[in-house]
């Protein structure tokens, strides 16, 4: 479960896709730790990675025609490798599309397919750096450069009329590999807390942290209560954790790791009021100070020390 970061456009960005609706990846900025990215746009999966050659033969092959991967174990990821990336969110394909809306007219959009049938779901992965070569192993954090097997053109990003555009192009944009999270550490360790999960919070065990059937933007009524009966099988019961970091950001969430808590219908975030009241907070103001909490075991302020750590296996919570 990787994210794919650049700087190209001027800020550090992670390339993104909704998957509902529209299609089209665009990038999500991830440079102002005082505005929360949504993070759950940008995680994929590499489901499959192949040498050239194979690929060709799995192409060409009866059992390409059911169109998902297969899945490519604990297999290393090498330079040279053809890739099939799974947007997590969507459970579509990474593809270099058959349309072409930018300026260049040379370039083809990039989006989100729902199959994974012939090549336009497939990129070779290449190195950035002289320091790798070709056949060596995809370190995390490398720069490296993928290009479309269906137009041999590179996953590009660059800016047209102040809007940030992500094409496949002639022009070669650099990539970098920021972990999310592994799959094996999921399936291993079911029902222990990880970044990115929704969950409901329950109280006294029949009522449930949620907001008001009727609540508004409106100071008022913006308001965050405890509540009973029906609303704990309800949407706007959910919320989802988001580790304040962004690396390694669907890992464990322990004692003492700054997180956000992010309310799945409103896509606001909870915060604290000065008078120590919650409300729903905008993604733009979700600063740090605002909307950032911590699960701690006692409530004993001289034994609590922030950690903000790039966990990975170190499991706590279920």
């Amino acid at each position: 479960m990787v994210c794919l970061s650049c700087t190209a456009t001027g800020e550090r960005v992670c390339l993104a896709a909704e998957g509902f609706g529209n299609r089209h990846c665009f990038l999500e900025n991830i440079a102002d730790k005082n505005i929360p990215p949504d993070l759950s746009q940008c995680v994929f999966v590499i489901e499959q990675a192949l040498s050239v050659r194979a690929l060709q033969e799995l192409v060409t092959a009866a059992g390409s025609e059911t169109g998902k991967g297969t899945g490519s174990g604990h297999r290393t990821l090498l330079y040279g490798n053809a890739i099939l990336l799974r947007h997590q969110n969507s459970d579509m394909y990474l593809a270099c599309l058959s349309t072409s809306s930018s300026n260049d007219k040379l370039a083809f959009d990039v989006g989100l397919q729902q199959h994974s049938q012939g090549e336009a779901c497939w990129w070779t992965v290449h190195p950035a750096s002289k320091q790798r070569s070709e056949g060596e192993k995809v370190r995390v954090g490398d720069d490296l450069i993928l290009v479309s097997v269906a137009t041999e053109r590179y996953l590009h990003t660059t800016k047209e009329n102040d809007l940030s555009v992500v094409n496949a192009s002639f022009h070669v944009t650099h990539w970098s590999v920021q972990p999310y999270g592994t799959g094996i550490s999921r399936m291993k360790y079911v029902g222990y807390v990880f970044g990115g999960d929704v969950l409901r919070f329950f109280h006294g065990g029949d009522e449930c942290l949620t907001i008001p059937s009727s609540w508004s933007t409106s100071p008022s009524q913006n308001i965050v209560i405890y509540e009973g009966g029906s609303v704990m099988s309800q949407a706007r019961s959910l919320w989802r954790l988001e580790l304040a970091r962004t690396k390694w950001a669907g890992g464990f969430i322990n004692w003492l790791h700054p997180m956000r808590i992010r309310h799945l219908t409103t896509g606001r975030y909870l915060g604290v009021k000065e008078n120590n009241e919650l409300y729903l907070v905008d993604r733009n103001e979700g600063t740090i100070e605002t909307s950032t909490f911590w699960l701690r075991q006692e409530k004993d302020d001289q034994k609590i020390v922030l950690e903000d750590k790039d966990l990975v296996a170190d499991y706590q919570i279920r």
